[in-house]
């Protein structure tokens, strides 16, 4: 059975499990139990998510993000990783993935924009304008590297906000599922198997207090 495994933030956090419904029987889906946070934290903790959770070095495919923490700004100050830092950790990432899973063919994903008009604490706000700095990175990072990218940016823009947020980063039923289905349309090809959407139903219990802001 071929293998997948996802690797990301909170907004992976929204979709893997439907992404999983989906390739039920047909493909391995895994990721790691804990958010992937920022860039930095993601190189570190690669390591220690394949020592704790053996996926395997067989792992077909790998679709990943960071950026969503990397844009955090506390109490107005600057985002936590200069865009700079952000593309010189990607970078490092790529090369810790090709080490612990050298078949893996890798896609990257796009941060995903939030609701500017929803960050109403202080302490902590992101803003578009730096998720498409970060995002603009990516893409020449990842053209560096030939590594294919999933813009689920440009998918979330297609619908109205109110639709598919839960709140001003994540998502609802409809916009995971939305994310979900793009994931699948990226990473099903290099599988070589077809996803069967009608297994994808709500969760009966939230995920919501597993995702950290």
């Amino acid at each position: 059975m071929k293998k997948l495994l996802l690797i990301g933030d909170s907004i992976r956090m929204n979709y893997d499990h439907y992404v999983a419904q989906a390739l039920e029987g047909q493909v391995k889906v895994c990721w790691p139990d804990e958010n992937a946070c920022f860039a930095a934290y993601t190189y570190y903790a690669i390591g220690d998510w394949e020592h704790k959770q053996r996926f395997g070095e067989d792992v077909d495919v790998i679709h990943w993000n960071v950026g969503l923490h990397d844009v955090i700004r506390f109490h107005y100050d600057d985002i936590m990783t200069p865009p700079e830092i952000y593309g010189y950790y990607l970078g490092r990432i790529i090369h810790r993935l090709k080490d612990v899973y050298p078949h893996a063919q890798q896609v990257f994903a796009l941060s995903t924009p939030g609701r500017d008009e929803k960050y109403v604490l202080p302490w902590i706000v992101r803003k578009n304008k730096d998720i498409d700095k970060i995002n603009e990175v990516a893409l020449g990072v990842m053209a560096e590297h030939n590594i294919p990218v999933n813009d689920l940016a440009s998918v979330v823009r297609r619908y109205e906000p109110d639709d598919i947020y839960a709140d001003a980063t994540h998502y609802n039923y409809t916009g995971a599922t939305i994310l979900a289905k793009a994931v699948l349309d990226a990473v099903c090809p290099l599988l070589g198997v077809t996803p069967d959407l009608s297994k994808i139903h709500p969760e009966t219990e939230t995920r919501t207090e597993q995702m950290k802001q």
